[in-house]
């Protein structure tokens, strides 16, 4: 997307196709503008007289203005001055979305000039991912045009000073958020296309098309380094399983952290298998793989100073012959032995593995791992936000801050020893699920940190966030929500960032 930034005087008119948004907090009138014609300035303000227009959070008008500076005239409602944050403005690009659509809007003139203290790139940001579409495999009927998408938005500014810096923290959120709709399309992708195989080509890709290297295992070598738990959790499915690993390394770093996501391509839950109704909903069980890679393609493309690991196991957990079977016993690569009690806990089981063999090989710094692994936490958290746990508070409240910035919320549940103790095995160390359906959010991350050693670590259990989400503007839905992009590229900034 294109972004640039200009004085009013100098904006130039615009066709049919472009539309002028100017913002308005609620029952703060007339409108504040210095594009808008006068005469569709009173035409406003005898909206606002009849209430048609009040400038309520997430609230749009839209009026045809053919042959004025602009096509149209978009009024956003941002709500309560004092209410207004960046949330706001990535809701009401939301909403607006559909006005641009409707009238085939290719250009964008956001009227900023009154308004300096709004966050102009979380509207960009909203902007791109309202606009995210999944559209592989539907066929548009020979009669139906095909969308139209804003491609550009000129943002109008007071002081022509400020250009510089409006255009550059816009394009870096249209940036991120093309990064977050790439996290999406791989998670929307079906499962008998989106393989472990296709995840390490896309892995690779990423390599190809940066400074990263790729890495990718194939079982054979994961046999000999002792993976077996993860090597269990592939035993019922024909795709081979594969772990991949991508390194970002900035010549200047002092710091090395590591990320690793959850990468079930699908989990129909193996032997101890999943209900029928919602099952075709588990493609979404490598989100947290997803947000992983694409986070990494984003920090690829805008080079911090931090060495960065990504870690992808990435499986399918299905129900062959030779699937693994409640009561096996594996040996993990740190040496822990596991009873297998649940094969539909396979996500820790992968991820120990994974995890494991990135704190001893490459030592980092802090390691932060995502996956869509628990029921638990939706039905404690919903669909708001993300549980985390860890071992560090100041990694935890570090991705807590950087998650309040982006949007992609966290809130932190206690891993108290108490937790700990069950999911000790009675045949083995560990035991992969606790007693019951206690705390299994809780007792899940206490089973993942057997396996980071004195590492600072931190889970994010994005079960209830990664897809589904309803009731946000700019994430339909129907499709996956990209969760934990936004959230790992600002606290690798943030980490950058830091003297």
């Amino acid at each position: 997307m294109e972004i640039k930034a200009a004085v009013a005087g100098k904006l130039k008119k615009g066709g049919d196709d472009t539309c002028l948004v100017v913002p308005v907090y609620e029952k703060e009138f007339p409108l504040r503008s210095a594009v808008l014609d006068p005469a569709h300035a009173a035409v406003f303000a005898a909206l606002a007289g009849r209430e048609a227009v009040t400038g309520k959070a997430q609230s749009t008008y839209y009026l045809p203005t053919p042959g004025a500076v602009c096509g149209g005239v978009l009024t956003l409602g941002l709500g309560k001055r004092a209410a207004c944050d960046a949330e706001t403005l990535r809701r009401a690009a939301g909403k607006a979305v559909r006005h641009f659509a409707r009238h085939r809007v290719t250009h964008l003139v956001f009227d900023a000039s009154a308004f300096p203290e709004l966050p102009l790139d979380a509207f960009v940001e909203g902007l791109v991912l309202a606009q995210y579409d999944f559209e592989v495999y539907r066929k548009r009927p020979e009669d139906t045009p095909a969308p139209v998408k804003v491609a550009s938005v000129t943002v109008v500014v007071a002081d022509g000073g400020l250009a510089e810096a409006i255009e550059h923290n816009c394009g870096l959120a249209a940036l991120i958020a093309t990064g977050v709709n790439g996290a999406r399309q791989l998670a929307n992708t079906a499962a008998n296309e989106m393989t472990p195989a296709a995840l390490a080509e896309f892995a690779q890709g990423i390599a190809q098309q940066s400074a990263c290297k790729c890495t990718v295992l194939d079982a054979k070598k994961m046999a000999k380094l002792g993976m077996n738990a993860l090597l269990g959790v592939a035993k019922g499915a024909d795709n081979e399983p594969k772990l991949i690993v991508l390194e970002y390394r900035h010549p200047k770093a002092v710091k090395t952290v590591a990320i690793a996501g959850k990468g079930v391509c699908f989990d129909s839950g193996g032997i101890s298998i999943k209900p029928a109704q919602n099952m075709h909903e588990m493609k979404y069980d490598m989100s947290g793989a997803a947000a992983v890679l694409c986070a990494m393609m984003t920090i690829a493309w805008l080079r911090p100073r931090v060495n960065v690991i990504a870690v992808v196991p990435a499986v399918e957990n299905k129900t062959g012959s030779r699937a693994q079977t409640p009561g096996d016993i594996v040996r993990a690569y740190n040496g822990k032995t596991i009873e297998v009690h649940n094969t539909d806990a396979e996500g820790r089981l992968i991820l120990a593995d994974a995890m494991a063999y990135t704190v001893d090989r490459h030592k980092p710094d802090m390691i932060v791992d995502l996956a869509t692994l628990t029921g638990a936490c939706v039905v404690a958290l919903g669909h708001c936000c993300a549980g985390i746990l860890g071992n560090n508070d100041a990694l935890i409240d570090g991705l807590i801050k950087a998650g309040e910035a982006t949007g992609d919320r966290l809130w932190k549940l206690p891993l108290w020893k108490d937790y700990k103790k069950q999911i000790e095995g009675t045949h083995a160390d560990l035991c992969n699920i606790g007693p019951g359906r206690d705390a299994g959010a809780i007792t899940a991350a206490a089973f993942l940190e057997h396996f980071v050693g004195d590492t600072p670590w931190a889970h994010l259990d994005i079960a209830g966030v990664a897809y589904g989400v309803k009731g946000v503007p700019h994430l339909n839905p129907k499709h996956a929500t990209g969760f934990g992009v936004r959230l790992l590229t600002r606290w690798i900034m943030d980490l950058a960032a830091e003297k």
